[in-house]
């Protein structure tokens, strides 16, 4: 097989994520240019203005996400589906931290089928999901999943950082880039994981 279609096969197959965030019209300025896309990475954050893409970012996701949708806490996995940003604040830890409103009711329809919640906390999450607030993060589905910078104590170069998921199933970038998207997204903000 050639070199180009060779890496072209691998990024097929190894994009597993494309994480959109959809901007309404009348938000703050988008980032000037897009990025030119770099074929070495794997996983991306793209940034959407409406159905148009902004710029893509280079991201890393839990590391279990290759074992696929978040299921329960400490799963290592990001979750997939379609959420929104019910918390944004600076981070001790992390620089600046976009919390998404997972357990969504899809994640909580698993988890009461499964007996992993119980149909309290089911109702707790829908209700929340329904007022688009921040869903329960303390039950057994897990939570305090969002969009973060790096760990502020991290020594290790950025380019190396973004080569293989870290996370325990958030979505990690630059901390140049959270703020590039800290300062044109607010709550509500329409966040997609696809697998």
């Amino acid at each position: 097989m050639h070199g180009m279609e060779q890496i072209r096969r691998k990024i097929f197959f190894s994009l597993r994520l494309v994480t959109s965030l959809l901007l309404l019209s009348g938000i703050s300025p988008a980032p000037e240019v897009p990025a030119k896309k770099d074929l070495t990475f794997s996983f991306t954050h793209t940034l959407y203005k409406g159905n148009t893409p902004v710029k893509t970012y280079r991201a890393v996701f839990g590391k279990g996400y290759r074992d696929g949708d978040k299921q329960m806490t400490g799963d290592k996995r990001t979750p997939e589906g379609e959420f929104y940003i019910c918390s944004m604040n600076n981070s001790k830890r992390f620089y600046k931290f976009l919390g998404l409103s997972y357990p969504d009711i899809k994640h909580a329809e698993y988890g009461l089928h499964s007996n992993i919640i119980t149909p309290n906390q089911y109702a707790m999450i829908k209700k929340a999901i329904d007022e688009r607030q921040q869903p329960p993060w303390d039950t057994e589905l897990g939570g305090a999943v969002g969009i973060h910078g790096r760990m502020l104590d991290d020594t290790v170069p950025s380019q190396a950082l973004s080569r293989q998921n870290w996370t325990d199933g958030c979505i990690a970038l630059n901390n140049s880039d959270v703020d590039e998207i800290y300062n044109v997204v607010s709550l509500g903000t329409p966040v997609t994981i696809l697998p």
